[in-house]
């Protein structure tokens, strides 16, 4: 390992893990749901929420041209979190601030909105930010840097939680989620710095800026379609896609006397056990992943995403809550880590971010479909039958990583080097 490489890998550790802290405090679905709940927010609504997180790789079509610049791409991602990504962390927490002089609705949707910017801003950069990483960190260093970067992130966001859980237990009002979101807008904003002063050994390429034809991405999306083991990959990720939405409804049934009536407090205190788990997951399945390769670890996502979604159906009470946000956080330790590396390696032509949007884009639609399905599936029929028909379409995702998905480092899917 160069000096580079160890300087590279322990300034996103220390990134990712001040960022995670950061996502724990206002995150979506514990901490803005329980919000939104508190000011009467409907299974509709909640709804949306899952939308805000399901639809969040849509946008990044657009970063494609924003961040062109293979030499500037570390600037501009930086720049681009400074000026647009965090300010709406300060926005929603203004939002809360105002709560007193707000109708329950308006500030409810004002948050919500808020919220939403600053995941469509996140998902405009992350084709960008995952091909920038994968061209800073060689293959035989890439599932154990961006799982251990990941896992740390999963790890300090268990502190994430606690902190955002005692919070609510201790004060009243819309003013805590404000303290919570400035917080957090502080947090993310020291995080950011770490990023800056990662190597970026594309920086002196000496590359003009060239922005992307339309049509030569299209004809890059259409190359990555053909390729039959990344039709399946997404295939499979489509189907877990509505367990990924399902996360909110899950803190909506154990907040219900349904699911024992915890406090909401108790509840996102909970969710450490969610990015606790997540911390696991990630660096297991990046060590695992960089050694036997990535499939198992979607394999092990979907079935980790079953056994949570038994335990909603088949418990109650806080008990039940920690071990349906654990099964959650083993899930979402494959979203990251063996999920993007196997976008890297079923790439078949050069260009590895429109490879990356063009998974991300189908992965997207899926789940903002799912999500908005399941709000008014849910307030008209109840959370049972919604957590039963997602049990469903994870089994059959569990199945389809086991039969049809192929493991492309033993095979010659990835037939050319992405730049």
């Amino acid at each position: 390992m160069s000096r580079n490489d160890r300087r590279n890998i322990l300034l996103n550790l220390v990134g990712e893990g001040i960022w995670g802290y950061q996502s724990s405090l206002v995150a979506l679905a514990t901490v803005l749901t329980v919000f939104l709940r508190e000011q009467g927010a409907s299974a509709r609504m909640v709804g949306v929420l899952a939308a805000v997180e399901g639809g969040l790789f849509l946008p990044q079509v657009l970063g494609l041209y924003i961040f062109a610049s293979r030499t500037r791409r570390k600037r501009d991602l930086m720049a681009w979190h400074f000026a647009v990504v965090i300010p709406f962390l300060f926005v929603a927490g203004g939002f809360c601030f105002l709560g007193p002089h707000m109708t329950a609705p308006l500030l409810r949707w004002s948050v919500l909105a808020a919220h939403a910017c600053f995941s469509i801003a996140i998902g405009v950069v992350i084709a960008a930010w995952t091909d920038w990483l994968a061209h800073i960190f060689p293959l035989r260093l890439r599932g154990i840097a961006m799982g251990s970067g990941m896992g740390l992130a999963a790890l300090c966001g268990m502190g994430g939680s606690l902190t955002a859980g005692w919070a609510i237990r201790t004060f009243a009002g819309p003013h805590v989620y404000g303290w919570l979101y400035v917080a957090a807008g502080s947090v993310a904003w020291v995080a950011m710095v770490f990023f800056c002063f990662m190597i970026d050994p594309m920086a002196d390429g000496g590359e003009a800026f060239v922005r992307p034809k339309t049509r030569e991405l299209i004809s890059h999306f259409v190359a990555s379609l053909r390729e039959r083991n990344f039709r399946c990959l997404l295939i499979g990720r489509m189907l877990t896609m509505p367990g990924y939405v399902a996360v909110p409804f899950i803190t909506m049934y154990y907040t219900s006397s349904a699911g024992g009536g915890i406090a909401p407090g108790v509840v996102v205190s909970c969710g450490a056990a969610m990015t606790g788990c997540a911390a696991a997951s990630n660096l297991a399945l990046g060590l695992l992943g960089d050694r036997r390769g990535h499939r198992i670890g979607m394999q092990f996502g979907a079935a980790a995403q079953i056994a949570a979604l038994l335990v909603v159906l088949l418990t109650r009470g806080e008990i039940g809550c920690v071990l349906a946000y654990a099964g959650v956080g083993l899930c979402f330790g494959s979203s990251w880590v063996s999920y993007y590396n196997m976008l890297f390696e079923t790439c078949p032509h050069d260009n590895r971010a429109a490879h990356i949007t063009a998974g991300n884009l189908l992965v997207g639609a899926a789940g903002l479909a799912a999500a908005l399905v399941a709000g008014p599936l849910a307030g008209a029929f109840g959370l049972r039958l919604l957590f039963a028909l997602i049990l469903a379409a994870s089994a059959a995702a569990f199945l389809w990583f086991l039969f049809a998905v192929e493991e492309p480092r033993r095979g010659d899917v990835n037939v050319a080097a992405p730049r």
